[in-house]
Parts: structure tokens; sequence; C-alpha cells
């Protein structure tokens, strides 16, 4: 497992500081700098702030002026069911893993705070706020490792755990598949919170036919099922009922979403929930 670690963690800090990517080095926009106007370019001044717009069209220098920097506070909460330990392409445990990766870096290259949450029915580990990329290795191991069958999400817990545990405002980011319907609206207004749904193409339209002995890796309960085109049939319909209810339940609390599949890049969809 250390070697799957270590694989991801190159991945990871390839997708973010190669260089062959250009600009996008963050799927986070910035330092939470809150601009204040434009003065003409004196010496001493951060070149790294010269509007060059302006500066094209006055013919002369000038550099944007900032209020006083903020500090973005990021929280990644790790929602560990049963149910992320599945995956046709890969785990979505991996999946998940690499998304929080990439969402921590980003974090720490904009020289932001992260905090890392593993939760099920509580808080089962606590990664304090901090700045340092060597702690990513730490998270990322963790996540890999975690032994998940038998365990269950409670969103009331994890959203009363977050609405009191966080006392400052903050980005929330909560990475599950999402298959227990949550209640977020009240960490909504308290906090900019999105969701990343990840979830593989396999468990959304399943290729089965035929008798098969199945096991719920939440319950760890066996049962045998008969499973046809009918069957196949009722489980899509029902599954499409519960999204629109998620997905509803994410735009009336404008709460982003994403969905990320277990054969895709993470990286791009997560660039466009964050910009």
């Amino acid at each position: 497992m250390k070697q799957k670690v270590k694989e991801l963690l190159i991945k990871t800090k390839r997708r973010l500081f190669g260089q062959n990517i250009g600009n996008n080095v963050s799927v986070f926009q910035g330092n939470g700098i809150d601009f204040r106007e434009l003065k003409e370019y004196a010496y001493g001044d951060d070149v790294r702030k010269i509007n060059w717009n302006v500066t094209a069209r006055e013919q002369k220098p000038y550099v944007n002026v900032f209020n006083e920097e903020r500090e973005l506070n990021i929280v990644i909460c790790f929602i560990s069911s049963g149910s992320i330990y599945f995956g046709s392409q890969r785990q979505k445990q991996e999946v998940m893993a690499e998304v929080m990766a990439l969402l921590s870096f980003s974090a720490i290259k904009n020289s932001d705070r992260v905090t890392t949450i593993f939760f099920d029915s509580k808080v089962d580990r606590f990664f304090k706020p901090t700045k340092s990329a060597n702690s990513v290795y730490e998270t990322l191991e963790y996540a890999l490792n975690l032994d998940l069958i038998g365990r269950s999400v409670d969103f009331n817990e994890l959203s009363n755990y977050l609405l009191n545990g966080i006392k400052q405002r903050s980005i929330v980011l909560l990475l599950g598949d999402f298959y227990d319907l949550p209640d977020f609206s009240l960490l909504a207004r308290k906090h900019e919170v999105y969701a990343v749904v990840v979830r593989d193409r396999f468990e959304e339209d399943p290729k089965l036919f035929g008798e098969y002995d199945l096991i719920d890796p939440v319950t760890k309960s066996h049962n045998s099922l008969d499973i046809d085109d009918s069957v196949i049939l009722s489980f899509k319909e029902e599954l499409e009922r519960h999204d629109a209810t998620l997905f509803t339940h994410f735009k009336k609390n404008r709460i982003p979403f994403v969905k990320i599949y277990t054969n895709e890049d993470p990286f791009i969809k997560l660039r466009e929930l964050l910009k």
C-alpha cells in the first residue's frame, strides 16, 4: 500500500507542479485577495501585481492594490462509507484519496490552511490545520489504508460536527458517493460548501443477468438475487430518483457539486467545480 501512496503522491504533484500544464497550478482561485484600486507603478512595487491590460492602454505601468490578504480555511471531509469499497476501473476509495490529495496540494500551493477529517457515523480521524505539504503523505496513507467494510454514514452527525467544530467561515469540501441523503442546509448557511460525488459507472448501470449472491459492504448482509432486465430497470429508476433528490438539495442550498467517475481524471472536473 505504501507503493500506492507514493504513486498517487507523484501523480498529484506532477498534475499541480509540472512544467506542461501552463498556469493551472491550483484548483483554487487565488488567496482570498480583496482588490481595492489601481495605482501607477513605483520603484519597489511587486512586479507580479502589474495590471498588463491597463499598462498597455495607458502606456505606463500600473499595479493592482489589494486589501489585506486573507487565508482561506480549507476543510476536506472524507466520508468513509463501506460503499466506497468498490470499483470496476479503480476503487472509489482510491479516487477519493486522489481528489483529497489534489485539493490538499492546491490549498497548500495557495498558502492556505487545510484541515482533513475522516468521518463515518462519527469522527474517525482529525488532521489539524496545516500548510505543510508533508502532511499530504500522512492523510493519503490513512485514506488508502482505511478498512471500510461495515462502515455506515450518519449525515446528521456529520453536519452537526462541522457546524459546531468549525468556528471560522471555511470552504468545506465533502467527498463521498452519497448513497444516503444528507441535509446540509444549515451547514451551507455558515460555510461555503462543495460536494464531490465519486461513483463507478458499473454501479449506476450494472451489466448483470442471472443469480448472484451479493454482499452489502455497509451492513455485511448477504442476499441472493435473481437479476433480470426488470430488476435492473427498477434499480436504475430508483437511483435516478435518489440522485434527483440529492442534486435538488444541493442546488436549493447553493452547494456546487460534481460527479467524478472512477475512469475519469479528477483534476479537470475539480477545476470546473471550483473556478
